[in-house]
């Protein structure tokens, strides 16, 4: 502010009751006397991708990342919108798993690992799983009470979260020493394999436009592949590669259904897994081969690096908005 000399009109901060940023954007503002405005996450996300863009319509956003609050109080991140820079609806996303231990899922995959595993229907203390996620029966058992329970179990959608689980499983990564390092180590792996490998499929549930219901995305019958191409000593390096390919083809199928309910031509890629070179490509080429016009981050980070300029872009929209009405 010192150094542009600027005097801010209104405040914009994440969702997120719990952020620091969002206490203090509520307690600066008050002293202040200004506007809030709280944008969701992924809104944000898509918005930042936009506004690079100069795109003003809608478009169908693909918010695929880690964590992020979500309107319904759930964690985010694996995210169909069709949405334009004052506002999104939510069209589809990845079928709620639990995270055991909420945070601690984020630095110890395997807790991811054991959340997916049993919402696709593996029995996880038996020992095959046990050895598949480098956890004891007792870590499995407490775990197993606390998802039963309901107890420090939030749910996400998190895109981010079902790679770290596939990394806990394909490359016994159990702990990480920093956020997205089991996922880039995934995508390592796949780096010498085909793009045209085929993708283990995702089954698609749900979803009523008209109600606004969104469709639901669920990775079961990719586990059961995965874990199969396991039994039978498939490399892990294809098994990343399928995986990957598997994530682009069910998100592609996800745009097509949003294309067709909404009229939407044009995509917009954001979230911190658009860092993955791979996925990234996949979702790129494939949507343009379906006739979807892509638009990809070139200047600003898709990951939370470039979720400030979202912000502002849907505060920005928001107010154009207000001021048109009254």
């Amino acid at each position: 502010m010192r150094t542009f000399e600027i005097e801010p009109q209104t405040v914009a901060h994440d969702l997120h009751p719990g952020y620091l940023s969002t206490t203090w954007a509520k307690e600066w503002a008050n002293e202040n006397g200004l506007a809030l405005i709280a944008v969701q996450h992924h809104h944000a996300h898509v918005a930042g991708c936009m506004a690079e863009h100069g795109l003003t319509g809608k478009v169908i956003g693909l918010a695929l990342d880690g964590t992020g609050y979500g309107s319904d109080g759930n964690i985010w991140g694996g995210e169909v919108l069709i949405a334009n820079l004052a506002g999104f609806e939510r069209f589809a996303h990845l079928e709620y798993v639990p995270m055991p231990g909420g945070e601690a899922a984020i630095k110890e995959p395997w807790r991811m690992a054991l959340g997916h595993l049993r919402a696709a229907g593996f029995d996880v203390v038996s020992a095959e799983m046990l050895a598949l996620m480098g956890a004891t029966e007792k870590e499995a058992r407490v775990l197993t009470r606390m998802m039963e329970r309901g107890v420090h179990v939030p749910l996400t959608s998190s895109l981010g979260r079902l790679f770290d689980a596939v990394a806990a499983v394909v490359l016994g990564r159990r702990v990480v020493d920093y956020e997205a390092q089991a996922a880039i180590e995934l995508e390592g792996v796949a780096v010498d394999e085909p793009d045209d490998v085929p993708g283990y499929a995702m089954e698609f549930a749900g979803g009523d436009w008209a109600a606004r219901e969104p469709v639901r995305i669920s990775s079961t019958p990719l586990w059961r592949k995965l874990v199969e191409d396991l039994r039978i000593g498939t490399s892990k390096a294809r098994i990343a590669a399928r995986f990957h390919a598997g994530v682009a083809e069910g998100f592609l199928r996800a745009a097509v259904l949003a294309r067709s309910a909404s009229g939407v031509n044009q995509v917009a890629l954001s979230g911190g897994c658009m860092h993955n070179r791979r996925l990234a490509r996949l979702l790129r080429v494939k949507l343009m081969a379906e006739g979807f016009e892509v638009f990809q981050h070139r200047n600003v980070s898709p990951g939370d690096g470039g979720l400030s300029y979202g912000q502002v872009a849907v505060a920005a929209a928001m107010l154009r908005a207000t001021k048109v009405v009254n």
